[in-house]
């Protein structure tokens, strides 16, 4: 059954219920009614019976209204009667107020004792950094809070007291910090080995100390060395602060050292292991060492007995140092696709075995350099990185000749014009070339250009021309002799003066055929002038000698005219072209100082 079916079956209850009151109501006022008025009632008329229904149901409601009252009147005396307790009520609930007040006080107290800020903070020196927290008691932060003093200005491993402001919602609280030491200097000691002739120092036991502020190593105890053997040694690490750390380490008078760390690649020796090797030489075998030299990389002990002690060395080899690299650049062309890692290493050296990586992923065909990382490990794992640049090219180089030197041959003679010639291209490597000769002339003296063309691979073309000399002979001098001697007539001084016309003066002595020089190139020295000179006078009939200063400084000629020898010079030269027939004396007067053998040639007197 539903809830709202329930609900309309309970009020159908209660209205039945409330009528069923009401006729009870009716039958008790009605049973005092007395049988003689039954009887009349019974006989009244049917108005009648409604007056009396009216009536009864009056007295029905004037009953209740008197109960009501009644019950006002009861509320009204109980009222009267509550009013003290009212006000007692109204005094608890006060004090009640007050002591939940009064606790939440204490509370608040308790708490701010408990978890609010310290009125001033202690800590370690040297701490790596203070946060908010550390002002707080218990570590924890209660109130939004914040640093005002910039606390990275402080510097945590001094020792001190400082003012620190914090901001605490819209308050601020400042704060004392101190920073102490109280903590032991954090020290690690070692035993010593030392020779016979040692100097105490308690230095000399300590590995290690660790402490934020300034520390003195003392001994507490100083051995009386007489003896090699075991001394007891007690040592004392004392900071600024009087923090201390203290211990017993030995002291050992041996003949060795404890311990010797060689690199791989160093050999050991006696030195290495004992103190003197002088006075304890005799005392190590030579062979323990070469054969621990053999060994390589490893942990070794070598025993020293003198009498009833031993003294044991660690002998450990290792190898900590990574392989010797070298590297250098290389150049490829893009249309290659693979470069062996071993190009761009120009050495690699260690003491064990080592392997090289190449490190980058080379992007070919990319024109430009690229930046080469090679690896070499040993085999101990140690390692090294070095750099290298590759540079990606495209092909535009022509190939280089080789071998074109200056060519001289004789007239009439064949030429092998590839002989020691080559054509070297940078890429392709040795190429073929082709020789244009067509404008040689063996047949003729002089010189001639031979033309040499090479491609490469990619198209590069170069041409190189070669000088090539015909050399002449006697019949090519002759002719040139000639041909000038028709210019200049058969009288000397037409001959002089057609030479200094046309031959210039230079410092060029004009080799090993003067003549030859100066009448292709038209040009020379005193030298050459002279060898003309006396050519062409010859021609003409002339007895002639060429003469020379002793120190050789100027050649000329003596020429016998009528019967007479007279010095002659063609030198085209402010100083010698005014001589023309001149004799001993005219010709000294011009030379500056210099004179000639002359005991060699005849007077011109």
């Amino acid at each position: 059954m539903s809830a709202k079916k329930e609900k309309n079956v309970k009020n159908k209850n209660s209205q039945t219920k409330k009528k069923n009151n009401s006729k009870k109501v009716t039958s008790k006022n009605t049973s005092k009614i007395t049988n003689s008025e039954k009887k009349t009632q019974n006989k009244t008329p049917k108005n009648e019976v409604e007056k009396v229904e009216k009536k009864e149901t009056t007295n029905i409601k004037e009953k209740k209204k008197t109960k009501e009252a009644v019950k006002e009147i009861k509320i009204d005396i109980n009222s009267k009667k509550d009013e003290p307790k009212r006000k007692s009520k109204k005094k608890i609930v006060l004090i009640i107020l007050s002591s939940i007040c009064s606790l939440l006080c204490i509370s608040t107290i308790l708490f701010i004792i408990l978890f609010g800020l310290k009125p001033s903070v202690t800590l370690e020196a040297g701490v790596k950094k203070i946060d908010v927290s550390d002002f707080y008691k218990r570590g924890k932060v209660v109130y939004k809070t914040s640093f005002i003093t910039d606390i990275k200005k402080i510097d945590l491993t001094k020792v001190g007291s400082y003012d620190i402001k914090l901001k605490v919602f819209n308050q601020t609280k400042t704060i004392k910090l101190k920073l102490v030491d109280t903590t032991k200097p954090k020290v690690k000691f070692k035993d010593y080995y030392a020779n016979i002739d040692y100097e105490f120092n308690p230095e000399d036991f300590i590995e290690s100390i660790e402490d934020i502020s300034e520390t003195k190593v003392t001994s507490l105890t100083k051995p009386n060395i007489t003896k090699y053997g075991d001394y007891k040694v007690k040592i004392q690490v004392k900071d600024k602060y009087n923090n201390i750390t203290e211990t017993t380490k030995t002291l050992r008078i041996a003949m060795s050292k404890q311990e010797v760390i060689k690199e791989l690649g160093s050999p050991l020796t006696k030195e290495d292991i004992l103190f003197n090797v002088k006075e304890t030489g005799e005392f190590l075998n030579q062979e323990e060492i070469d054969n621990i030299n053999k060994q390589g990389v490893g942990e070794y002990e070598i025993i020293i007995k003198n009498n009833d002690l031993e003294f044991k060395t660690k002998i450990k080899v290792q190898d900590t140092k990574a392989p010797e690299l070298e590297l250098q650049n290389v150049t490829i062309y893009n249309d290659q696709t693979s470069v062996s890692k071993d190009k761009f290493i120009k050495s690699c050296k260690d003491a064990s075995e080592f392997t090289t990586t190449l490190k980058t992923k080379i992007t070919y065909k990319k024109l430009g350099n690229q930046e080469i990382t090679i690896e070499a490990v040993d085999k101990y794992g140690n390692k090294i990185e070095k750099k290298a640049t590759l540079s990606i090219i495209e092909d535009k180089k022509p190939p280089v000749f080789r071998g074109l030197s200056y060519m001289s041959v004789n007239k009439y003679s064949k030429i092998n014009y590839t002989y020691g010639v080559s054509a070297y291209d940078a890429k392709d490597g040795n190429v073929q070339f082709s020789v244009d000769s067509s404008k040689v002339n063996t047949n003729a003296t002089g010189t001639y250009y031979a033309y040499y063309t090479a491609v490469d691979k990619s198209g590069n073309k170069v041409t190189s021309k070669r000088q090539i000399y015909v050399r002449y002979d006697a019949s090519d001098r002759n002719a040139k002799l000639n041909s000038a001697f028709a210019k200049t007539g058969s009288n000397y001084e037409s001959i002089r003066q057609w030479i200094m016309k046309n031959i210039r003066y230079t410092h060029e002595d004009g080799g090993s055929d003067k003549i030859w020089f100066g009448l292709t190139n038209w040009r020379g020295n005193c030298m050459v002038h002279a060898e003309i000179y006396k050519a062409l006078l010859q021609k003409a009939g002339y007895e002639v000698q060429i003469i020379y200063t002793t120190n050789r400084s100027h050649y000329w000629c003596l020429v016998k005219i009528n019967g007479k020898w007279r010095h002659s010079d063609a030198t085209p030269t402010n100083l010698h072209n005014m001589i023309s027939a001149a004799t001993d004396a005219e010709r000294l007067a011009h030379l500056q100082g210099r004179d000639w053998d002359h005991s060699k040639w005849p007077e011109a007197n």
